[in-house]
């Protein structure tokens, strides 16, 4: 008995329909709905739910083949709701340990290690870009793997060094007064 009450002897299979698992046919992204695919029923016209839909919004349709939760109020289907998608053999978990990983069909990553503290981003075969036109503060050692084109000037407030080469204190031989040129810095 739930308050008093008699439970209908139908009331398992009533909850068990308010939450189904299925799997994503199609996506209509303009609609911002997915066709739902649960065992022989095809549901159509099935928003989802997003984590932020406010001030603050998120943007993260369903992929077709992504396995998701539906709910569906008073066990009907058709007015039901994506609510989350589970991990399974096709779409594994891109993580197996502490880490928080938002990992994309082309193998691009965003990645956070608390054990490590160490926050990777990892864009794979494409470009990142920061636009930020007020400005951008890096705090910390800097070190850059590869060419560096700047379109503007380089200010530096300390010592530039070029192969060894230190640009404030570096020595020149062989100066002559008048119109000579020196040799090369040491």
């Amino acid at each position: 008995m739930v308050g008093g009450m008699s439970e209908p002897a139908d009331f398992p299979r009533l909850l068990g329909d308010l939450l189904t698992i299925g799997i994503v046919a199609s996506v209509d992204l303009a609609a911002e709905e997915a066709v739902v695919e649960i065992g022989e029923i095809s549901l159509p016209g099935i928003k989802w739910a997003t984590a932020r839909a406010g001030a603050a919004r998120i943007w993260c349709p369903p992929a077709v083949g992504e396995q998701v939760l539906v709910a569906s109020p008073e066990g009907d289907l058709e007015g039901g709701l994506i609510v989350a998608s589970l991990s399974y053999e096709r779409f594994p978990s891109p993580a197996g340990d502490a880490s928080t990983v938002v990992a994309f069909e082309d193998g691009t990553t965003i990645s956070y290690d608390p054990g490590a503290a160490e926050l990777t981003a990892i864009v794979a075969g494409g470009t990142a870009r920061i636009s930020a036109p007020a400005g951008i503060t890096l705090v910390g050692p800097l070190k850059v793997e590869g060419d560096v084109a700047i379109a503007g000037k380089l200010d530096a407030t300390g010592d530039v060094v070029g192969a060894g080469k230190s640009l404030k204190d570096h020595k020149h031989l062989g100066v002559t007064a008048g119109q000579a040129l020196s040799g090369p810095p040491q």
